[in-house]
């Protein structure tokens, strides 16, 4: 069982990993936190969170980074609790008055890449539409990460077609589906993650991605792409 100092203690691992891409360590958490207790009571809780595969030390005498098992719980608690995020498009996809699926993927995809700072995409494949945007801040904040890797994005941004095809003959649930680093579906970003949503645009299967890269919000992401097209 979790004590709340535990929960508290994990939370600011989790919310500076986010926030700063830092490992924390035990002295560094109470400099910036005044928990009203020892280095040694931080060094044991965060041990106690270890063993539950909560945190991890990337190596000996480091501090902790959250493991992907509990960020999977955090996803799973902000797809329940996130607030709604009015971006700047409003739209209201129940009239299905859209007079060019074109124009409308392309105005949210962009909007959705302006407000999150990640690449977006917006799929509907019985039309053989694509439209992408964002790749280039991406790609610029992730380079030196991504190295080779880099090619296999611009080879995904380029071959439309085969990148439809991947989606279609892939099964997601209708909604928001997403997957936390190793959970990837595509094996050339493995530390990154990807937020899919499967939505009906005037009778075809669409789909409105969103890749995160390692700093990211996932509080705000989440809800803009699930508050962006309703």
């Amino acid at each position: 069982m979790l004590t709340n100092r535990n929960i508290e203690i994990l939370k600011i691992i989790v919310l500076e990993y986010l926030e700063t891409w830092w490992v924390l360590w035990s002295k560094l958490l109470l400099q910036k936190y005044d928990l009203w207790v020892s280095s040694a009571t931080v060094r044991n809780d965060m041990a106690k969170l270890e063993e539950m595969d909560l945190v991890y030390q990337p190596y000996n005498s480091a501090g902790r980074l959250p493991t992907s098992k509990w960020l999977r719980a955090f996803v799973n608690y902000l797809m329940q609790q996130s607030p709604e995020h009015f971006l700047q498009v409003k739209n209201d996809t129940k009239d299905s008055n859209i007079n060019n699926i074109w124009d409308f993927s392309n105005k949210i995809s962009y909007e959705l890449a302006k407000s999150t700072s990640e690449i977006a995409f917006f799929l509907v494949p019985e039309k053989n539409i694509m439209n992408h945007s964002g790749s280039w801040i991406f790609l610029e904040n992730n380079h030196k990460r991504l190295w080779d890797s880099i090619f296999s994005i611009i080879k995904m941004l380029e071959d439309s077609k085969s990148f439809i095809n991947f989606i279609t003959n892939f099964q997601l649930n209708s909604g928001i589906n997403i997957f936390i680093w190793e959970e990837n579906i595509l094996p050339f970003l493995k530390d990154y993650t990807i937020i899919i949503k499967k939505i009906i645009i005037d009778w075809n299967i669409s789909y409105l991605w969103l890749i995160w890269s390692l700093k990211m919000n996932y509080s705000f992401n989440i809800s803009a792409v699930n508050w962006i097209i309703k």
